[in-house]
């Protein structure tokens, strides 16, 4: 099969996975069963709370008047947020019901923007676009990220960013769950590799995104801070931070996670990485 081939496929399993909205367990645990405005606030108002440092990463009071393009829709909590702020909102999805749940809310809310289905690996829009590009938690799922990242930089104006999360290859959840892989990576980036954990049983994708099936992402990229710089060689400048924690194994006997936020953990050792590159 061709590298075209496959990457159809990955994107055609992508379409049909992330149609069911990420998070919708979640919010069926809150009672969120439909999307009035009370409950899509119900939803938000938990969605911010676990995630508190998503305000740490994404400047929403430095967006307005600026064109923002929301890479990786889910719920659509960011999307309303980034459109709440006064940017000049743009998103794009692969599947239909984040889209459709984007502008939804938009719509519902009688706030400007528009979501898209597309793909970041072609996106749909000319060079120097935007002042921002937000992507959380979706670059790692396309099946070629540094290909994502460059099409994320193209579409940037000069002196922009890109603001993005991605999954941290030496997580203490990788380390627990697939040690072996992990030290073989950390083996190989110690003897000068850059590039993805990207090879993965379902149970180990299963335990970062799963849908109502149990099944997971059909797709899911680990990558450290020291390839993810090199990926992120033709901005201008790079930084990042891990972040996160749950009690998953092997916390499931820790304090609460609120607690365990507080610890030294997620900033070592975290699950997730937010990055910031500066075209």
């Amino acid at each position: 099969m061709s590298d075209t081939a496959d990457q159809t496929a990955i994107d055609s399993r992508n379409s049909a996975f992330w149609s069911e909205l990420c998070g919708t367990q979640f919010a069926k645990s809150l009672g969120v069963t439909d999307d009035s405005p009370a409950s899509l606030k119900k939803f938000d108002d938990w969605y911010f709370a676990f995630y508190p440092y998503l305000f740490v990463h994404i400047p929403f009071e430095d967006m307005r008047d600026k064109d923002v393009l929301e890479i990786g829709l889910g719920y659509g909590t960011v999307s309303q947020r980034l459109a709440e702020a006064g940017a000049r909102y743009q998103g794009l999805d692969i599947a239909p019901g984040p889209v459709a749940m984007a502008n939804h809310r938009l719509k519902q809310a009688g706030l400007e923007g528009r979501a898209q289905v597309g793909s970041i690996l072609q996106a749909p829009f000319a060079d120097a676009s935007f002042d921002y590009v937000v992507a959380i938690g979706c670059l790692h799922h396309t099946g070629d990220l540094y290909k994502a990242i460059e099409e994320c930089r193209r579409i940037l104006r000069p002196g922009s960013k890109l603001i993005f999360m991605v999954y941290y290859a030496y997580s203490y959840r990788r380390f627990y769950q697939a040690r072996t892989e992990t030290l073989r990576y950390l083996m190989r980036e110690t003897f000068g590799h850059r590039g993805v954990v990207g090879l993965s049983a379902q149970a180990e994708r299963a335990a970062y995104d799963a849908n109502q099936a149990g099944e997971g992402a059909p797709h899911t990229d680990w990558i450290s801070i020291r390839s993810l710089r090199k990926f992120c060689r033709g901005f201008a400048s790079f930084s990042g931070q891990t972040e996160n924690i749950d009690n998953g194994q092997p916390f499931e006997q820790s304090p609460p996670r609120r607690e365990l936020l507080k610890t030294w953990i997620p900033r070592w050792f975290g699950l997730d990485l937010y990055a910031t590159a500066t075209k």
